[in-house]
């Protein structure tokens, strides 16, 4: 297939800053570039990180304290300036990933990792919806950037607990569930080792604590955050997946699920990383944001086992990889929002410059709902 043929060839030919160029417009077009809808109320908690006057059903977003503190040293608490200091940490989550593969990898090797990555959902997130979740997962790949040093990684244990532990602890407790087993059978990811995930999820356990001492310092009174907003939507987050479970599943991934029967080929070895990622799965019934938390907590333990391991990457061929990327660029983008399939946001970015430049298209006067239920 000549059109395979030539992606094969863009792929493992091209100059790095072409591939990384024409992939990041793909990105751009397939998934748009947006905010989440809570992305005001976050930055209200920036306006005075020291005070919570949010309702109690928007405690949880209190918890993510670390990036509204950060924006507040800046001064970046306008709506522009907060959206733009979030965007910026998206930014720095993919170029730090990519430097991560292309410095640990042989080149053939960053190039198929690359492919892969672009292709999971959660590589796109972070655009789809500016969030605090730019945040978290810069986070998460400053900890895979140097696993040796210690302190460091219990650092940025620290800054997980505080800036959103939940993700954070069922990211790193199922990796380090995944790694301890695959020990158990032999299989060594050499720096990745229990030892510094350990270290890792003991930092966020910290964090946390850091975070009740500074609210307790400060007479913040807060409540139990996603434990108590889980109980008032309970039976809705329920709903959402028992009628739409086939499409959230799917859209975990996405076509990382190709990349998932080929590790199949490990036979017994693949099984540490299954058992933990159907392990995580179990929060799908429980989350209302599906795409978004698991493409977050299923992060690390992709990208130990498959985006940072040579000896996988090695299996996959270069015709592999091209058609994977191929199918990703004639499919639309996949992801979840309250068991609902999401389009592309890019042509409301579109429409948005338009308006502001020339007054052209209907946008509303709160546009942050605006991609999503029109």
């Amino acid at each position: 297939m000549k059109a395979l043929t030539l992606i094969e060839k863009f792929i493992f030919r091209s100059p790095f800053w072409k591939l990384v160029s024409v992939i990041s417009l793909f990105v751009i077009v397939k998934s748009g570039i947006w905010y989440i809808p809570n992305l005001d109320v976050s930055r209200s908690i920036a306006e005075n990180p020291f005070s919570n006057s949010l309702p109690p059903i928007a405690h949880y977003l209190y918890w993510n304290w670390l990036g509204s503190f950060g924006a507040w040293l800046i001064g970046a608490t306008g709506q522009l300036t907060f959206f733009l200091f979030h965007l910026a940490f998206s930014l720095a989550f993919t170029a730090l990933f990519i430097k991560l593969i292309f410095s640990r990898l042989s080149d053939r090797n960053a190039r198929i990792s690359l492919v892969i990555f672009t292709t999971l959902p959660v590589s796109a997130t972070v655009y789809f919806w500016v969030s605090t979740d730019s945040i978290t997962l810069f986070l998460m790949v400053l900890a895979l950037l140097n696993p040796k040093n210690l302190f460091a990684t219990l650092l940025v244990g620290i800054g997980l607990g505080t800036q959103h532990f939940e993700q954070a602890f069922f990211g790193v407790a199922g990796l380090l569930v995944a790694i301890t087993l695959s020990n158990r059978q032999g299989d060594d990811f050499g720096a990745y080792s229990i030892r510094c995930f350990s270290i890792l999820l003991f930092g966020t356990l910290v964090g946390k604590l850091v975070l009740f001492g500074i609210f307790k310092y400060n007479n913040v009174e807060v409540n139990l955050g996603r434990t108590y907003f889980l109980s008032e939507h309970f039976s809705t987050f329920l709903s959402q997946f028992f009628f739409h479970f086939q499409y959230i599943i799917w859209s975990v991934l996405g076509l990382g699920w190709l990349v998932a029967l080929k590790y199949l080929d490990y036979g017994r070895r693949s099984l540490p990383f299954f058992l933990t990622l159907f392990g995580l799965m179990m929060l799908l019934p429980i989350s209302g944001d599906q795409t978004r938390v698991l493409g977050i907590v299923t992060f690390l333990l992709v990208s130990v086992y498959w985006l940072l391991n040579a000896q996988f990457l090695d299996q996959i061929s270069d015709q592999q990889a091209a058609g994977i990327f191929l199918i990703w660029i004639l499919m639309p983008w996949s992801w979840v929002w309250g068991g609902v399939p999401r389009w592309s946001i890019f042509p409301y970015d579109v429409a948005f410059i338009f308006h502001e430049l020339f007054g052209w298209f209907n946008v509303p006067a709160e546009p942050a709902m605006w991609p999503l239920i029109n």
